[in-house]
C-alpha cells in the first residue's frame, strides 16, 4: 500500500500539434490528386491480328559508310524506336510517322542489342569492346553517358527491376548485374548440364512472375527460365530456325525472329505453340530484330545487311 501510494500522483500532460500535420489536415488537396498520366493501352492478343505491310523505312543516313545491319530494336516512346545498327557502329533514333531517323550517335565499336531504362536512359551491347554503353535518349536526342565494362562477346541485354541481364556467346551464359557493372549472379548450367550454345539475344517477359526467355541461335530453343536461372520450359518448332531477337508483346506472348527461317513467330507461353505471323511472303529476309508498338499497333523489323526497316500496322 506504501509503494501504491507513491505511484499514483496525478501528472498534467498538454498535448502539442504537428505542425506538418495540421497544414496536411488543413489542405483542400488532402494527401494529394489524381492527375492524367497518359492513357491506358489495352491489352492486344497478336494471335487475333492479321497485318498490313507499310511503307519501308530507309534508315541509312548521309554518315552511313556501310549497309546497315539493324541487329537490335527497343520501343522508346509511341512510335518512336531505338535502334542499335552493327554495320555503322551507331545506334539510331526512328519515328515510324514520318519515316525518318530523328537522331544518329557514332560508338567507338559495333553495337549489338538495346534495352530501354528508366528516366530517359537506354543501353547497348558493344560486343567487339567488352563493354555496355549507357546512352540519354532526353529530348529525343541520343548521347552517350558512362560505360560499363563486361567480359567479351557480350550481345543481348535486357532489364528488369534495377538489373541487367545480359548474354554471352564465349563461355555461353547470361550475367546479371547492377547498372554499375556489379555481378549479381551468373546462369550457365542447371543440373550441372550446359544452359545455353549461343544465347544472342534475351528479354524479360511481362507475366507475373517475371520470366526470363533466352533464344539460343544453334540449338533452335527458345529457353524459359525463373529470375534465379532455373529451367522452367523449351520452346521450338519446325518452322523456327536460327532464333534472334526475342520480345516481350504482353502477358504471355513474345515475338521470335528466325534468322535463316526468314520469319517472325508468335510464342504463346501458355500453351507453349508458335505460329508464323510474318515470313518471306511479307518480304523477309534474314530477320535479326524485331520490336512492337501497342500503342500505334505497328511491328518494326531489322535485316542483316539491309538499308530498310520493315513496318506492318495491325489491321
Amino acid at each position: 500500500m506504501e509503494k501504491m501510494a507513491g505511484r499514483m500522483k496525478a501528472r498534467k500532460y498538454r498535448f502539442v500539434e504537428d505542425a506538418d500535420t495540421k497544414r496536411l489536415l488543413g489542405s483542400k488537396m488532402g494527401l494529394g490528386t489524381l492527375n492524367m498520366a497518359g492513357e491506358l493501352v489495352p491489352v492486344i492478343d497478336l494471335a487475333t491480328m492479321t497485318w498490313k505491310k507499310e511503307a519501308d523505312i530507309l534508315v541509312r543516313t548521309s554518315q552511313d559508310k556501310e549497309t546497315c545491319w539493324i541487329t537490335g530494336s527497343s520501343l522508346l516512346s509511341p512510335g518512336f524506336f531505338l535502334l542499335a545498327d552493327c554495320g555503322n557502329n551507331c545506334v539510331k533514333l526512328v519515328d515510324i510517322s514520318t519515316c525518318t531517323v530523328t537522331s544518329r550517335l557514332q560508338l567507338p565499336g559495333q553495337p549489338w542489342d538495346v534495352c530501354v531504362l528508366p528516366g530517359d536512359q537506354a543501353a547497348v551491347t558493344v560486343k567487339n569492346k567488352s563493354m555496355i554503353q549507357l546512352l540519354s535518349t532526353k529530348g529525343g536526342q541520343l548521347s552517350c553517358g558512362k560505360e560499363i565494362k563486361v567480359s567479351s562477346s557480350c550481345f543481348g541485354i535486357a532489364f528488369n527491376n534495377n538489373r541487367l541481364y545480359v548474354s554471352y556467346t564465349q563461355t555461353p551464359r547470361v550475367e546479371v548485374m547492377t547498372l554499375d557493372g556489379h555481378i549479381i549472379s551468373t546462369f550457365q548450367t542447371d543440373d550441372r548440364r550446359q544452359l545455353f550454345k549461343a544465347p544472342y539475344y534475351l528479354t524479360v517477359s511481362a507475366s507475373t512472375p517475371p520470366t526470363l526467355h533466352v533464344s539460343d541461335l544453334t540449338a533452335h530453343i527458345v529457353l524459359q527460365l525463373t529470375l534465379d536461372g532455373k529451367v522452367l520450359r523449351e520452346y521450338q518448332d519446325i518452322r523456327l530456325t536460327n532464333p534472334g531477337a526475342v520480345v516481350k508483346v504482353g502477358p504471355g506472348q513474345l515475338l521470335v525472329c528466325g534468322l535463316y527461317s526468314h520469319n517472325v513467330m508468335l510464342l504463346t507461353e501458355r500453351d507453349g505453340k508458335m505460329a508464323e505471323i510474318l515470313g518471306e511472303k511479307n518480304g523477309l529476309t534474314d530477320p535479326c530484330s524485331v520490336s512492337f508498338c501497342p500503342h500505334t499497333r505497328a511491328i518494326v523489323v531489322g535485316m542483316n545487311n539491309n538499308d530498310s526497316l520493315k513496318v506492318f500496322n495491325a489491321k
